[in-house]
């Protein structure tokens, strides 16, 4: 446990099967892909196959799931979801999260993670230490070009 701003605690915890539905419904009500970002989430759920294969770790603030992050394990680790709260952001889960997320790549013998990057949270991730690398350019679902960034671990 670690405290964020306002002094309250935050529990990291790998999520379970039952924080599914929960993490998905977090993942859509995120205020960062409303507008021209919605399509990318159209008809997108966390699923129990999803959580085994992946690495996935919740944020737990006063009993409620506040953010999370998945991090691919395939041959170019990548961290493919980060998300926290509408009510959570400010408060430092964010960068909780992503320093968990390193922490847990070291111990893996991670040496980098591949970010493609929402455009509008470039910055945090620049802030966190990523440095961007490329663009991947828009497809038919996904209409905007974003940036790629690299993280050394």
């Amino acid at each position: 446990m670690s405290q964020i701003q306002g002094g309250m605690l935050l529990k990291i915890r790998p999520a379970k099967h039952g924080d599914a539905k929960a993490l998905t419904q977090l993942m859509h009500q995120s205020s960062a892909y409303e507008g021209n970002y919605t399509s990318i989430l159209d008809g997108y759920a966390i699923t129990p196959a999803q959580l085994d294969a992946d690495v996935f770790y919740v944020a737990v603030l006063q009993d409620a799931i506040a953010g999370f992050y998945s991090l691919t394990l395939a041959e170019e680790p990548e961290l493919d979801l980060m998300f926290v709260a509408d009510h959570a952001q400010g408060t430092g889960i964010g960068a909780k999260l992503f320093q968990h997320m390193v922490a847990e790549a070291k111990r893996r013998g991670i040496p980098s993670i591949k970010i493609v990057s929402h455009p509008p949270s470039v910055g945090f991730y620049q802030r966190m230490g990523a440095m961007i690398i490329g663009t991947k350019l828009p497809t038919m679902k996904v209409t905007w070009a974003r940036p790629i960034l690299n993280l050394a671990i």
